[in-house]
């Protein structure tokens, strides 16, 4: 899938308010040879079972209940790490050693590198397909010349299949972004990117890895040569692969590969391009284009229940991109976006909220934006965070230039952009326009006779239950689809008020709903059983007034109805649209 670049957002970090026996810790963790800092080391606190991972710079931040705590630090090619707590230290510099490279055994062996090929054909053909699912973290940073405009957090539940992760369901997320010389950038589908790259089959909008191939492709297009090996904590013996291409052109990745001998799995491998030929990016506007794009990518494998599966992506790309092509104001822009995604708990996956987001909205933004902004969730979820010590993203999400998912799809500059048309619509006492909001009004009017067949109004429940330091809440909205809502037919005064007293009429139902799940809160259990038959008991409501109303030409109904809605919502949509008068 093609993934459009434009415009980027960012997301506000929140700290977690944890019970007053915990504090924070920081710390950064380093090379210990070469000095550099070691970026997404998972470290984690075996003690309260909470971890996280080092930003790009090695820093990180971890809760911890006092001094007896066992935190641990483990990066795939380093000696695992464990750290000392003293008293009242709040800031800790961990050096991770490399792991120890053995001496070549004094063994007769090839004159040539055959049996590398050998061990990465092997290594596929053991791949396993064991099927797993878990929680992910998800977070996207652009910068234009060191200057940050865009951030896109998310958390999903992954699934994942062997090496491949295979698909997201969103959770929660969120979004800021600020504008650059008057323009805006945007990773509208990065995720999707990331999901759509597989370790071992073919990726068409991707340069080739060794591991793609077959053993006769990869000996023509691939020069291996062992790097190191050594021995891990299990007493495995990995092997550090390094691959170049013959092929220079930019149709093919270089970089390292990490195996366990042993067990023939793999456990690492970084994927490096420049100026790449094959990239899974489009500009979205005609007069635009993108000379040159690289990539640096490291994938890292984990071990669950005996099988090697996905475990976390870092990707990083850089993109040179020609704005307004032929016009006076043309630009030229080197725009980086550094991604990560992490897959953690393979135990407990999120509650994700009763609302499917429509096909049609396959971009991170119009996810995000399809669900309404949760700031329980946000304020108490802290799990695998990336962070760092001026609490960046958070400063970011606030600051009065980044226009953020509660403002981007409202009123503001950015609606004229073909980027933000359609919004999904939370129910508001503001009135609604369907030519507005409806993906397709303009069609011709389908050939059946069905009048019912002419028009639909997709009006969508959300509800969010999330649970933290024994508080839960219950978090819902009426949400206007308008990915699958479309209305055939003339519109008029009558339309309106009948398409406004829909919605509200949902949203009356909703309240109902969320009241009567607070209501159980003592039941968590229960709450599925009973979002189900309240829901059923919302269809039946919006039926009998869909086939009451007669599309707002039924004058008595609509009266009733409308008179109905005035008392629970204190909206008079007869009053405010005039359906009846001439």
């Amino acid at each position: 899938m093609k993934s459009s670049l434009t415009i980027f957002l960012l997301t506000l970090v929140t700290s977690f308010s944890w019970a007053q026996v915990t504090r924070e810790i920081e710390g950064r963790v380093i090379n210990a040879t070469t000095k550099e800092p070691v970026s997404f080391a998972n470290v984690y606190n075996k003690t309260l079972q909470k971890g996280t991972i080092t930003n790009d710079d090695g820093y990180f931040r971890i809760v911890i209940s006092g001094p007896r705590d066992s935190i641990v630090i483990i990066f795939i090619g380093y000696e695992t790490q464990f750290v000392k707590l003293a008293g009242q230290q709040d800031f800790y510099t961990i050096y991770l050693e490399e792991s120890m490279q053995l001496l070549r055994e004094i063994v007769v062996t090839p004159n040539d590198n055959l049996y590398l090929f050998d061990l990465l054909v092997k290594c596929k053909s053991k791949a396993s397909s064991f099927q797993a699912d878990a929680k992910a973290y998800y977070e996207l940073k652009t910068f234009r010349d060191e200057q940050q405009i865009e951030l896109v957090e998310g958390y999903y539940n992954a699934a994942i299949a062997g090496y491949e992760l295979s698909g997201l369901t969103l959770k929660a997320g969120r979004l800021a972004m600020q504008p650059y010389d008057n323009r805006f950038f945007a990773s509208m589908e990065s995720s999707t990117a990331i999901t759509a790259m597989k370790l071992l089959s073919n990726n068409s909008n991707f340069p080739d890895s060794p591991l793609e191939l077959s053993r006769k492709e990869m000996r023509k297009n691939f020069d291996l040569s062992l790097e190191k090996k050594y021995v891990d904590g299990n007493a495995d013996s990995i092997y550090v692969i390094t691959y170049e291409p013959t092929d220079t052109t930019g149709l093919f990745f270089n970089g390292t590969v990490w195996v366990n001998k042993t067990k023939n799995t793999i456990l690492k491998i970084t994927l490096n391009c420049h100026h790449c030929k094959k990239y899974p990016f489009q500009p979205i506007f005609p007069g635009d284009t993108i000379s040159n794009v690289s990539f640096a990518i490291t994938k890292t494998f984990t071990t669950d229940q005996g099988h090697t599966i996905f475990n976390h992506i870092d990707f990083t790309y850089i993109i040179d991109y020609r704005s307004r092509v032929g016009e006076a104001y043309a630009q030229s822009y080197s725009i980086k976006s550094n991604a990560i995604l992490y897959a953690y708990d393979f135990r407990n996956t999120f509650l994700i909220p009763t609302f499917n987001v429509t096909d049609g909205a396959y971009s991170d933004y119009r996810k995000i934006n399809a669900m309404p902004y949760n700031d329980f969730f946000w304020r108490n979820h802290d799990e695998y965070r990336l962070k760092d010590g001026d609490n960046s993203n958070e400063l970011f999400f606030h600051d009065t230039y980044s226009f953020t998912n509660k403002t981007i799809f409202k009123s503001n500059p950015l609606m004229k952009s073909k980027l933000f048309q359609h919004p999904y619509i939370i129910w508001s006492e503001d009135r609604v326009f369907f030519k507005d909001i409806a993906v397709d009004t303009s069609a011709a009017s389908p050939s059946a006779d069905v009048m019912a067949d002419k028009y639909n109004l997709g009006v969508k429940l959300f509800v969010d239950i999330n649970t933290y330091q024994d508080s839960t809440s219950i978090f819902s909205a009426t949400i206007f689809d308008p990915y699958v809502s479309f209305y055939h037919l003339p519109i008029d005064n009558k339309t309106h008020c009948f398409i406004n007293m829909y919605f509200d009429l949902c949203e009356i139902e909703r309240r109902k709903l969320e009241s009567e799940l607070k209501s159980s809160m003592k039941d968590v259990e229960q709450f599925d059983k009973i979002y189900h038959g309240l829901e059923t008991r919302f269809q039946l409501k919006n039926s009998q007034y869909l086939k009451e109303m007669d599309r707002g030409t039924n004058e008595p109904e609509m009266k009733k109805w409308n008179d109905y809605i005035y008392q629970e919502l204190g909206i008079n949509n007869v009053a405010i649209f005039k359906p009846f008068q001439p």
